[in-house]
């Protein structure tokens, strides 16, 4: 092999590869430590660890707490404390954050859900195999599934009223509005009420709870305004609430005034299409009157209900036909059905229907739509004890 002189701390020999034969190749040149040097004794005496002990030594280091980093980060925690107090808020303070629009917007919204995940009572073990219905198979036939399912009622809000009137959410199906007249052993209590329930969710209270000073005789839900409510009221007043707002009471009322209704109002519609509608409002005083949900400082159009220009009628319902806002159905006080119009030639009372022997208390029409007709068919309901079935092409009943 051939020696090459090195610097004597790194001796180091070069030899030729075994594996070359060619004279005329390249020749690679291998290196190696000198044979001489144990590779267990070090270089220099100084230094006596090892690379990989030397990252060891690193590694503990790292992990080995620093006192003085621990204290210098108590002494920031301790400025940053220093530089924002906490202190206890005022009770002024605290009142402002109650009643601040924010914090009731938030609050409001957070004890619904809450109120409703607490009410769940679902069996999530509920088979929809069909298994248990072999047991069941003989109680269905005897009609035994026919049973109570819910009972809505608020100890304060519902105790010792009568329920007046209820309407559906077109919007939202699970929810049922229901109106309640004056609790005479309550005097100090709001005289009429109007609770909206909910079916989705297993809970004891009501979603929304709205009052005003006269008794609720007829509610519903604003058609194409799913967050109002109407209320008629035994004053003749039209209230409008808004579930959107945390005031419980009427965010617009009519005027108790001569050009409106002076009756109880007995039904309450919203008609029309998303871009134009109306309300209207029947009462035992004669009057249709027709409203603008922006404005219900007078009414837009009013017609004194006339039957032969002679006979005035007490309305207590009224109904119109799917896709119709020309035409519509009224019961009044002496069980008598009526049809009329609110525009064109014939534009009041057109035709009577008898049949009835008391007040009628309900009535709606076929909402029904397909390739058969069904709009001439009506329903009404009668303090008479029967529920009758009506066409506009027969005079008398249908069906009783």
């Amino acid at each position: 092999s051939l020696s090459l002189p090195l610097p004597p701390s790194i001796p180091l020999s070069l030899s030729p590869s075994p594996s070359l034969s060619s004279p005329s190749a390249s020749i690679p040149l291998s290196l190696s430590p000198s044979p001489s040097l144990s590779p267990f004794r070090p270089l220099y005496p100084s230094l006596s660890l090892s690379t990989e002990e030397e990252e060891e030594d690193e590694e503990i280091t790292e992990l080995k707490p620093d006192p003085e980093s621990d204290q210098q980060e108590e002494e920031d925690t301790k400025e940053m404390k220093e530089g924002y107090p906490c202190r206890e808020l005022t009770e002024e303070e605290k009142q402002q954050i109650l009643k601040s629009e924010e914090f009731l917007s938030f609050f409001d919204c957070s004890i619904r859900v809450m109120e409703r995940a607490l009410a769940q009572d679902s069996d999530i073990f509920f088979d929809y195999s069909g298994r248990d219905l072999d047991d069941k198979e003989g109680d269905l036939q005897g009609g035994s599934s026919l049973a109570l399912s819910r009972l809505f009622y608020d100890e304060h809000w519902s105790k010792h009223r009568v329920i007046t009137c209820l309407d559906w959410s077109p919007q939202y199906p699970e929810l049922l509005v229901a109106s309640y007249n004056n609790n005479e052993d309550a005097p100090h209590e709001p005289d009429g009420v109007a609770l909206v329930w909910n079916m989705k969710f297993n809970k004891n209270t009501p979603e929304y709870v709205f009052h005003c000073q006269s008794p609720v005789v007829s509610v519903g839900f604003a058609r194409f305004h799913p967050n109002l409510v109407v209320g008629g009221t035994y004053s003749g007043q039209i209230v409008l609430w808004d579930n959107r707002s945390h005031r419980r009471t009427p965010v617009q009322r009519t005027p108790l005034s001569a050009a409106a209704h002076t009756h109880p109002v007995y039904c309450v519609n919203v008609v029309g299409t998303q871009n134009a509608n109306n309300l209207i409002t029947v009462s035992t005083d004669g009057r249709m009157c027709s409203w603008s949900l922006d404005m219900l400082s007078q009414p837009q159009e009013s017609m004194e209900l006339v039957y032969n220009k002679s006979k005035a009628v007490a309305v207590t319902g009224m109904a119109f036909p799917t896709g119709d806002v020309n035409n519509y159905v009224v019961g009044s006080e002496e069980g008598t059905v009526y049809t009329a119009s609110r525009h064109g030639s014939k534009a009041g009372i057109c035709e009577m229907f008898e049949g009835h022997q008391g007040p009628v208390t309900g009535l709606s029409c076929h909402n029904a739509v397909g390739p058969v007709d069904f709009s001439h068919l009506f329903v009404t309901s009668s303090f008479d004890w029967t529920v009758k079935l009506w066409s506009t092409k027969v005079e008398e009943p249908v069906c009783v």
